[in-house]
C-alpha cells in the first residue's frame, strides 16, 4: 500500500504535464508543452525563478550572479531571446588582457596568450591526445569499452600527471578546469572530461585559452530571459513550491509540497540531479537511478562583482580580463552595464578556493579580491563603491554550479537524461550538446518536452492549439 495518499478532493489530473523547477530548463519546457496545447503546471522550490541563472542589484543596475556567458555556438539560446525579443550584447574584450601562471604574468591582446615554449607545445599536445581519446571512446567497440573501464578509474588530475611533467602545464589546466567545471581536476572522472569534449565538439572549446572571446551577454543580466518566460507562465508557474515526494503509478504521477499536492500524466524533474536525489520517490528510483542521482557532484563557486565609478581599466587599454592561478579569483572579467557609466568587474572564486574562502568573514573576501585586482588595474581597483556575491554552494536548492562526476562513473554518464516511468529528466547536466551550459539547459528542456508531447500524442492525449 501506498505511503503517499493523494488528496481526495482532486480525483482528476491538475495537468497534463507537471513541471519541478523554474530554472531555464524547466520554463523553456513549460513554455514548449503550451505552446502545443499542454496542459501544465510548474512548480518552483524558491520565491523567485532562474534557478542558477540569477543576479543581484547594485546602485540600480543589474548584474548576473549566475551563469552569463553565451556562446556563440548557442543557437537555440539565441532563437529564444529573439523570440522573447531580448538582445544580447558582445563581451568586453578590447585592450590587454592577463594570465598569471605559475608565478609569471602572460599578456595578451587580440590573439591567444602565447606560452613559453615548453607550455605551448604540451597544451597543444594535450588536447590533441583528448580529442583523440574523445573520438575512440565514441567508436563503442569492444576496445573502447575496456578504455573507458581503465580510463575511469582516473581522475582527470591524474592522467594529467601522467601525461605532462610540466607544473606549469598542470596548473594551466587546473586554470582552465576551473572555469568549464567549477571544480579541481583531481575531482572529476577523466570519462566525464572525454565526454565532455564530446557534447562541446572539441577539446578546445571545453578548454579555450580565452574563454571570453567572442561570448555575448544580456545587457541587465541574464535572469531578464528567466523573468520574461516567467511573465508568459504566470497561470502555471507555482513558487514556494518545493516537491518533497512523487509517487506514480501506470496511469499517473503525483508531486506532493508542504499541504498540497499535484497530479498528471507525466513529470519532468529540471533541476540538478543532486537536488533530485533530495526527494523521496514511491515506488523508489531504479537503483542505477539512484545511484547516479548520487554521484553528479555540483562544482564550487562564488561569484562576486565589484562596482565602480567608471570601467577605469578601459582608459588604460585593458580589457578587465583576468585569469590566475593563485587567486582567490580564478578568471575576473568587465561586466560594466551598457545603460549608465559605472564600471563592473565579476570575480569568480572556483573550486578549492570557493571552499577556503566561503568560510572567511565576507570583509576578507572583498579584501583579498581587491588585493587581486590591483595587483593588475593598479590602486584605482581600491576605490570600489560595493561588492555583490553569491556563494552557489549555499544555495540549498542548487547545491552548486554545474554538475560534473568523479571518477567510478563512467556507467552512468549515459543514462543521465533517460526517463523513469513517466519521469522524464532535464536540467543542464542531462543534455545530449552544450551540457553544463546555457544552450544545454535550453537544449534538455526541448528534448523533454517533445518527449512528453510524443507520449501523449501516442496516447490520444494532445489538445492542439488551433
Amino acid at each position: 500500500m501506498s505511503t503517499l495518499q493523494f488528496d481526495p478532493n482532486q480525483l482528476g489530473y491538475n495537468a497534463d504535464v507537471i513541471v519541478i523547477g523554474a530554472g531555464i530548463s524547466g520554463l523553456v519546457a513549460t513554455w514548449r508543452l503550451l505552446r502545443e496545447g499542454v496542459d501544465a503546471v510548474l512548480l518552483e522550490a524558491r520565491d523567485r525563478v532562474g534557478g542558477r541563472a540569477n543576479g543581484g542589484t547594485f546602485n540600480g543596475e543589474s548584474y548576473d550572479l549566475g551563469a552569463r556567458w553565451i556562446s556563440p555556438h548557442a543557437k537555440q539560446f539565441r532563437q529564444l531571446a529573439h523570440e522573447l525579443g531580448i538582445q544580447l550584447t558582445p563581451q568586453y574584450t578590447q585592450g590587454q588582457s592577463l594570465i598569471k601562471l605559475n608565478g609569471r604574468n602572460v599578456r595578451f591582446k587580440s590573439r591567444a596568450p602565447w606560452f613559453p615554449p615548453t607550455v605551448q607545445i604540451d597544451y597543444q599536445r594535450i588536447i590533441a591526445k583528448l580529442n583523440h581519446l574523445s573520438r575512440q571512446l565514441q567508436l563503442q567497440t569492444v576496445k573502447s569499452a575496456l578504455a573507458i573501464k581503465n580510463y575511469d578509474q582516473l581522475s582527470f588530475g591524474a592522467w594529467l600527471y601522467q601525461q605532462s611533467g610540466s607544473a606549469a602545464t598542470r596548473k594551466l589546466f587546473r586554470l582552465l578546469t576551473h572555469v568549464h567545471f567549477m571544480a579541481e581536476p583531481s575531482e572529476i572522472s577523466l570519462v566525464y572530461v572525454l565526454d565532455q569534449i564530446q557534447a562541446h565538439q572539441r577539446a578546445e572549446i571545453v578548454f579555450a585559452l580565452r574563454p571570453a572571446l567572442d561570448q555575448d551577454r544580456i545587457a541587465g543580466g541574464l535572469h531578464r530571459i528567466t523573468e520574461r518566460l516567467a511573465q508568459q507562465l504566470r497561470p502555471q508557474l507555482n513558487i514556494d513550491t518545493p516537491v518533497l515526494a512523487m509517487r506514480q503509478d501506470e496511469e499517473s504521477v503525483s508531486a506532493y509540497s508542504r499541504g498540497a499536492s499535484f497530479r498528471a500524466r507525466y513529470a519532468i524533474i529540471a533541476v540538478p540531479p543532486a537536488v533530485a536525489a533530495q526527494i523521496y520517490y514511491e515506488p523508489s528510483l531504479p537503483s542505477n537511478r539512484d545511484a547516479l542521482n548520487q554521484r553528479v557532484v555540483m562544482g564550487r563557486a562564488i561569484q562576486a562583482v565589484l562596482c565602480y565609478d567608471y570601467p577605469f581599466w578601459r582608459e588604460n587599454q585593458k580589457s578587465g580580463f583576468v585569469m590566475s592561478d593563485d587567486g582567490p579569483a580564478s578568471i575576473i572579467h568587465d561586466v560594466s552595464p551598457t545603460t549608465s557609466s559605472e564600471g563592473a568587474l565579476a570575480c569568480l572564486i572556483i573550486g578549492d578556493n570557493a571552499s577556503h574562502w566561503s568560510a572567511q568573514p565576507r570583509s576578507e573576501r572583498l579584501r583579498a579580491l581587491v588585493t587581486q585586482l590591483s595587483d593588475w588595474f593598479g590602486n584605482e581597483a581600491l576605490a570600489y563603491r560595493g561588492m555583490i556575491e553569491r556563494d552557489w554552494n549555499n544555495e540549498r536548492w542548487s547545491r552548486g554550479t554545474v554538475g560534473y562526476m568523479p571518477p567510478g562513473s563512467a556507467g552512468f554518464v549515459h543514462a543521465i537524461g533517460t526517463p523513469v516511468g513517466r519521469i522524464h529528466w532535464a536540467s543542464s547536466e542531462t543534455a545530449t550538446q552544450w551540457s553544463g551550459s546555457i544552450e544545454g539547459a535550453i537544449e534538455s528542456g526541448e528534448r523533454t518536452a517533445a518527449e512528453v508531447i510524443g507520449q501523449l500524442s501516442s496516447a490520444g492525449l494532445l489538445r492542439r492549439n488551433a
